[in-house]
């Protein structure tokens, strides 16, 4: 039966030669050179294509075809593919273009155009005659230059897969019709959403429809159902409803229903911000006239901001024979076969590698950012797309694969990270309805009052515990005689587990010091100290306080570190009276990093609020 099947299809192909006539052999004695380019890529490319008529019996999901090329002609910077043709008696013009197909091409007109601008001698279509030689466009291919294919096919594959929350209706076009007048007609679409909103959302369903104004009968077209909250409908892609109940979940599973793994592809990187590309079908021209037409559910294509192009072939069905004509004639264009049994982890480690980006980090790596407060950024992928100025990056993307909700980043984390241009993504989101609510709250911090002596000093004081006095006399040695008598005013002075203490800003003698530690006084100077960390320091070691002044090192989430975000935030911890946690810090935090310490436990004293109150009292 293959046998046959093959005879057959070889009979009529090579049939369809003969009718180019016995001219063929006048067309090769003036063959150009492009033209024997072209001729050899045919040969060598008919054979495939005769293979996969056997070995493609029941697969619908890709096809090849080859248009024989008699000249290719650029004009207006389009590569028109086209027939040498010498008129015979009883041809006409619109016998020649059904017999070639090409009158349920949805370019027709752009076809007909091309005919009169090929033939200056025909001026009337109605009217060729015997022996007269005609041109007869076949094909349009919309490259201008090799160069410039990344154009081409970015305004060519156009997406849907964002507009799922859209109804639409089939729309079978009649004669007449226009997609304006539609519009109007059949949804009352006002003038000022027509062209701004509405014909946007009509191009972005039909990514193959090039021209809006150019529709023919019959034709099928997508049109959303108009509503005004339609038309006002951001387009993002789609959410998909996970339950909270569920906690053993792998991240090869969704919380609520397990999801494809074409549908997790699409979610991670459409958080990524790069275009996925899963319905309808990807036409790809090659140089050799043949087209591929691969259906985008079965391979579906991942367009990259770096310009690179990825076929997804999901279910490794794709003959190698057809990658090899893709990825030759196209140099942006990679193949990337998943075998079957791949998990999410190693299906992204494909895709990754395919993608042509800058760097890529895997887990136990991590790429360190410095500043106030250090980050160090690790997860399963950390993708860092360009090499950016000076070798530093604008863009950092990282990935990390969860079980769940304890290994999510916290909000807080990532809009801080976002504002150093990192995008975190976890996945799944496991988020909830309560997390949506998630966000920087009131900020737990330690105020000063205003116009207080010593507001540091007496502040730590406070959450000590410990009762003071300020500015107390101390009568500290005392004659016989009225007249002699040593008084000598205290800052601060307190008694401590039977100890007079004394705490000195304003800089008391050597000498008077000296007196004070004879007479049993524990004295605390702190005149000639500027630095608040340092006086913090010192004025809890005073108090017999622990504290901790080392860089305090931080996980955002409950993960392994090998794979997860760590901020490294500078400051001196202690305990106050009431075993709550104080981080005493010159930083100035930003407020996302106060939320994420306070969710950590901390209540935070910037310390930078004393020097300013020192500033505005002149010092």
């Amino acid at each position: 039966m293959y046998i046959k099947t093959i005879a057959g299809q070889t009979a009529n192909f090579f049939a369809g030669l003969a009718m180019c006539d016995v001219r063929c052999a006048m067309w090769v004695s003036h063959i150009s050179k492009q033209r024997v380019l072209i001729l050899l890529t045919f040969l060598i490319t008919f054979p495939y294509l005769l293979a996969y008529a056997v070995q493609g019996k029941g697969r619908d999901t890709f096809s090849i075809s080859l248009v024989q090329q008699a000249t290719v002609k650029k004009m207006e910077g389009k590569k028109v593919i086209c027939e040498r043709y010498r008129v015979k008696k009883d041809d006409y013009i619109w016998q020649l273009l059904r017999q070639r197909g090409l009158l349920k091409r949805p370019d027709l007109l752009e076809l007909i155009s091309l005919l009169k601008g090929m033939n200056k001698s025909l001026t009337n279509l109605d009217l060729i005659h015997p022996g007269q030689t005609i041109l007869i466009p076949l094909n349009i291919l919309p490259v201008r230059a090799y160069g410039e294919r990344e154009g081409f096919f970015k305004e060519s594959m156009i997406g849907i897969s964002s507009l799922r929350d859209i109804d639409f209706e089939n729309y079978v076009v009649k004669s007449g019709d226009s997609l304006t007048m539609v519009a109007h007609n059949r949804y009352k679409v006002p003038g000022e959403h027509l062209y701004r909103k509405y014909l946007q959302l009509v191009q972005k369903l039909n990514p193959t429809l090039e021209d809006l104004d150019l529709i023919y009968p019959n034709q099928v077209v997508r049109l959303p159902i108009y509503s005004p909250e339609i038309v006002r409908m951001p387009i993002k892609p789609k959410r998909v409803k996970r339950a909270s109940k569920k906690t053993t979940i792998t991240p090869a599973e969704d919380t609520g229903q397990a999801l494809s793994l074409r549908e997790k592809l699409r979610d991670i990187f459409s958080q990524i911000g790069e275009e996925w590309i899963d319905t309808g079908e990807q036409f790809i021209p090659l140089k050799s006239g043949a087209q591929i037409r691969l259906k985008a559910d079965s391979f579906p294509v991942l367009n990259l901001t770096s310009g690179r192009r990825l076929i997804i072939d999901i279910r490794n069905e794709l003959p190698e024979d057809i990658c090899q004509l893709i990825e030759s004639d196209w140099e942006d264009y990679r193949i990337v076969h998943l075998a079957p049994g791949d998990n999410l982890k190693t299906v992204m480690d494909k895709i990754l590698a395919a993608g042509n980006y800058y760097k890529i980090l895997k887990s136990g790596e991590q790429f360190k950012i410095g500043g106030d407060i250090d980050v160090s950024i690790a997860g399963d992928w950390v993708i860092i797309p360009h090499r950016g100025e000076r070798d530093i990056t604008d863009k950092i993307v990282v990935i990390s694969l969860i079980n769940n909700q304890s290994e999510k980043t916290p909000a807080v984390v990532r809009a801080y990270l976002e504002k150093l241009g990192i995008n975190v993504i976890d996945y799944p989101d496991f988020s909830t309805h309560e997390d949506m609510k998630e966000g920087i709250h009131i900020q737990k911090k330690i105020k000063i009052e205003k116009d207080m002596d010593f507001p540091l000093p007496t502040l730590l004081l406070d959450l000590a515990g410990q009762p003071f006095s300020s500015q107390v006399k101390i009568p500290v040695y005392q004659g016989e005689s009225p007249k002699f008598n040593l008084i000598i005013q205290a800052d601060l002075f307190f008694n401590r587990n039977g100890k007079d203490c004394v705490i000195d800003l304003t800089g008391l003698s050597p000498a008077i010091l000296s007196l004070l530690k004879r007479h049993q006084f524990l004295v605390l100077s702190l005149s000639d100290t500027q630095d608040l960390n340092r006086m913090t320091e010192l004025i809890l070691d005073f108090l017999g306080l622990p504290f901790d002044s080392k860089p305090h090192h931080l996980l955002a989430a409950a993960r392994d570190e090998t794979r997860s975000i760590k901020l490294t935030i500078p400051g001196i911890s202690f305990h106050d009276q009431g075993g709550k946690r104080i981080l005493a810090t010159n930083t100035r935090m930003p407020v996302e990093i106060v939320s994420f310490l306070n969710q950590k436990g901390y209540r935070i004293l910037e310390l930078s609020q004393f020097q300013d109150q020192a500033q505005t009292r002149g010092g």
